[in-house]
């Protein structure tokens, strides 16, 4: 058995000498977890001069997924508050603001569909919007507004030999149709999104993970070549391990998540969970 088990944990730097992309020699600074409650999946969102910073913040006592905030002053974030639950696991709270309103679509495969959550009084009071596609097995839905469509990219994994990455063209209001006839990638080692959109010297940067044989393997940045009803078109720049950036915590394997609002950059790491809390439930566990 092994000594420790191993969680998902946040972390944040500001962005003083450029992204990722450029700096690796800056350090990010971990988010501290609690003995019941870990976080993954950060989001980073601005509004009316706050920096809010969402996650998916799992419950080792349920072991699921809900979704929280953190909030930003300058130098350091507040402690996690969760502000949506479902009975069912909730992550990568892919957060927007679309027509005014502000909007979260969860990775909610469990439901077996596609939604959002709209902000009746953000960040704290969420209503669920109607599903905009039902009976579909997809995970980290990242919505990308663009040539004025709005679009989702989402991981299909109802075929468990056949993921893929396709695009779906959006009305959040119910209606949703495929972008593209074919899927956009098939390739474990790049097509799952693993994050948001972001332009970087005048291109669009699609982040993704790579998945092929081992989960949070790494980070995959990606210049978006062509993006249109034609077709989708990308080329991969750079890979990023954990190897390669400096974080203030040992003994990291794994990361999957990353966002920057040219401000601050998070990520996410996963770590060896030491609270006692874990190791107490472990063993108990073992005995029954």
């Amino acid at each position: 058995m092994k000594l420790f088990v191993r969680q998902w944990q946040v972390a944040y730097r500001k962005t003083e000498k450029g992204n990722i992309l450029e700096d690796k020699s800056t350090p990010f600074t971990a988010i501290p977890n609690t003995c019941r409650y870990t976080a993954a999946d950060p989001f980073l969102f601005s509004y009316k001069g706050v920096k809010y910073l969402f996650a998916e913040i799992l419950d080792k006592k349920t072991n699921l997924g809900n979704l929280g905030y953190a909030v930003f002053d300058g130098n350091r974030f507040s402690p996690w508050k969760i502000v949506i639950s479902e009975p069912y696991h909730l992550s990568y709270p892919n957060i927007f603001e679309y027509n005014g309103n502000i909007y979260i679509v969860p990775e909610a495969n469990e439901s077996n569909s596609i939604y959002a959550y709209k902000a009746i009084d953000f960040p704290d009071k969420w209503e669920k919007c109607p599903a905009i596609l039902f009976n579909v097995k997809c995970v980290d839905t990242t919505f990308l507004s663009k040539d004025e469509k709005n679009l989702l990219f989402t991981y299909d994994i109802s075929n468990e030999k056949e993921k893929k990455l396709v695009v779906y063209s959006v009305d959040l209001n119910g209606k949703a149709e495929s972008y593209y006839s074919a899927p956009v990638s098939a390739n474990d080692a790049s097509a799952r999104p693993g994050g948001n959109f972001f332009d970087y010297s005048g291109d669009t940067i699609r982040v993704s993970q790579d998945c092929n044989g081992d989960y949070g393997k790494s980070l995959v940045f990606s210049k978006v070549l062509q993006c249109d009803k034609n077709g989708y078109r990308e080329e991969i720049i750079q890979h990023i391990a954990p190897a390669d950036i400096k974080i203030n915590c040992r003994e990291v394997s794994g990361i999957h998540t990353y966002n920057t609002d040219n401000e601050l950059e998070v990520i996410d790491m996963h770590v060896p969970d030491r609270h006692l809390y874990t190791q107490f439930r472990r063993i108990t566990k073992k005995l029954r």
